[in-house]
């Protein structure tokens, strides 16, 4: 049986790209493709798949956050991550969140090809241009990697990183489901934990611990 495979990718250019590939092996099956973090998860869920091939930083629910998310409730699934940031830190985050690979968008298919093959026998696999940047990351031990925002739970992630978005309570607790006034007081306890104040210190927030990257 063909491995199940689900995209996840802001990019639609990239995921047909990455189905088409695939497409050429027996060996895998793409079941599912999404651009939406939260998608990604409801999909894992549901679907089991066998890898998941993932960008770190979508909008709505970052990749990472989905990641955390799914790992530990498909303990089963291969999780690889395809990125186009090179910065040790997000490196770290996303194993720290549960990955098993990561790969840079820019490496083109035979390096992608060759990180699937190898996450699939249950090892690891890291991009060969950036290797030595987690190590040296390591070795300086420069400050904490993205996914230090363990002080907060999930949903308060989520909600920090649809604020920094630019997203109002009123967008917000439509998007959830849930009342404006729930959504003000995750937002008063996520600045109580945080210790700070104010839409401007929690979008710093969370681009520097990796929940947004406000790219457009």
């Amino acid at each position: 049986m063909p491995v199940p495979v689900l995209l996840a990718d802001e990019q639609a250019l990239l995921r047909d790209g990455v189905a088409a590939l695939l497409s050429h092996s027996t060996r895998y099956q793409v079941i599912g493709s999404t651009a939406d973090g939260r998608d990604c998860v409801r999909l894992a869920l549901r679907q089991q798949p066998g890898l998941i091939v993932f960008d770190c930083a979508m909008r709505g629910l970052s990749g990472l956050e989905a990641i955390r998310r799914i790992a530990p409730r498909c303990p089963q699934t291969r999780l690889l991550c395809l990125s186009g940031y090179e910065d040790s830190r997000w490196v770290r985050a996303a194993f720290d969140a549960g990955a098993h690979g990561y790969v840079l968008k820019r490496d083109g298919f035979d390096v992608l090809r060759e990180a699937i093959d190898t996450v699939m026998r249950q090892r690891y696999f890291i991009s060969p241009d950036i290797g030595h940047l987690l190590v040296d990351g390591l070795r300086r031990q420069d400050g904490p990697s993205f996914a230090t925002t363990g002080a907060l739970s999930a949903r308060e992630r989520e909600i920090t990183q649809l604020f920094a978005e630019g997203l109002s309570a009123r967008d917000i607790s439509e998007r959830l489901h849930v009342s404006i006034k729930t959504v003000g007081t995750h937002r008063e306890h996520i600045m109580a934990k945080l210790g700070i104040n104010g839409i401007a210190q929690l979008t710093r927030y969370a681009l520097r611990e990796g929940l947004t990257t406000l790219d457009p």
